[in-house]
């Protein structure tokens, strides 16, 4: 099998109104020593100055593409639009608030030539200057929520662990940092882009597992990340659209009677909390009206899934 190399790699970033951490990213790519084939940056309808800003660095630095969404087709559909201009035989993902390191991506080629079926490496995510923990490959629980280790924890206190558990399987990559290999894993794309965000990269563990390929943990490849950039300003409305995201996750991948446990769970909460919170219950109706329309559209996926 031939070896796979930088030369192999095609960096995506999803770009929506990131004017302010962009640059950060672009940046952090084209200091690295060794270069990737190709930097793709998808705007996603942004209305702030990205646009202007990617055309200069495109101006600037050799290998960067910028590709204009006709509108806002949310995180899945973004990377859905870098993956069909894409060359590279390997698909690195870099958030817009995201910071390349010279250790990233040479080290996830490492977990790629040692296993060839390694389909997904999660990297080490260091959120801050590097010294706390955002994620150490994630993991998925039975009612759809998604959990990534060891998030917030200090960077010296986890060290040993981190060691211990390299080379690791894990449920899915978090998507600042994710490496997807590409040959043998094209049915993982178009991922569903009904939503702008959430659950994206647990429905790329979930393909890249149900193809017969494993995404493991690899604490030698790191990236820098600030999370939030692109969240919801008001907490409700990010609290219903995680929430859907989950739903919907259940509904294509889930048991059916997962799916109804878990939504009458969410429901009976909604309900008796409703008197402290009363945006819980008005949150719970627009996620029942959301997933009545949501449902043949997840069903066409289930079906391809199952």
């Amino acid at each position: 099998m031939t070896e796979l190399t930088l030369a192999d790699v095609s960096v995506i970033i999803v770009n929506y109104n990131g004017e302010t951490v962009l640059p950060g990213a672009i940046e952090s790519l084209y200091s690295l020593t060794a270069q990737p084939l190709e930097v793709i940056v998808v705007d996603n309808g942004s209305t702030d100055g990205s646009v202007d800003g990617i055309k200069a660095y495109a101006e600037k630095y050799g290998r960067l593409r910028l590709v204009e969404a006709q509108g806002n087709f949310g995180v899945a559909g973004g990377r859905n639009i870098g993956v069909e201009v894409a060359k590279g035989a390997i698909l690195a993902f870099l958030d817009a608030d995201g910071r390349a390191t010279e250790d990233w991506l040479p080290n996830a080629l490492v977990a790629m030539n040692q296993d060839p079926r390694v389909g997904a490496v999660a990297p080490l995510v260091l959120m801050g200057s590097g010294d706390v923990i955002n994620g150490a490959g994630s993991f998925i629980d039975d009612s759809g929520h998604g959990r990534d280790r060891f998030w917030g924890e200090s960077l010296a206190l986890r060290q040993a662990d981190l060691s211990r558990i390299a080379g690791t399987p894990c449920d899915y990559p978090m998507g600042c940092g994710m490496v997807v290999r590409r040959p043998g894993l094209e049915r993982i794309w178009p991922l569903d882009e009904s939503l702008l965000k959430w659950h994206d990269d647990t429905e790329l563990g979930i393909r890249v597992k149900r193809l017969g390929y494993r995404t493991v943990f690899w604490p030698q490849s790191r990236v820098l990340h600030q999370p939030g950039h692109s969240d919801p300003a008001r907490r409700e409305v990010r609290h219903v659209e995680s929430e859907l995201a989950r739903f919907r996750l259940l509904l294509k991948y889930y048991s059916h009677l997962r799916f109804v446990t878990s939504l009458l769970y969410y429901v009976v909460h909604a309900v008796s909390g409703a008197r402290k919170n009363p945006e819980l219950k008005s949150a719970a109706k627009v996620l029942l009206h959301d997933l009545r329309s949501a449902w043949p559209a997840a069903r066409k996926i289930r079906r391809q899934w199952r």
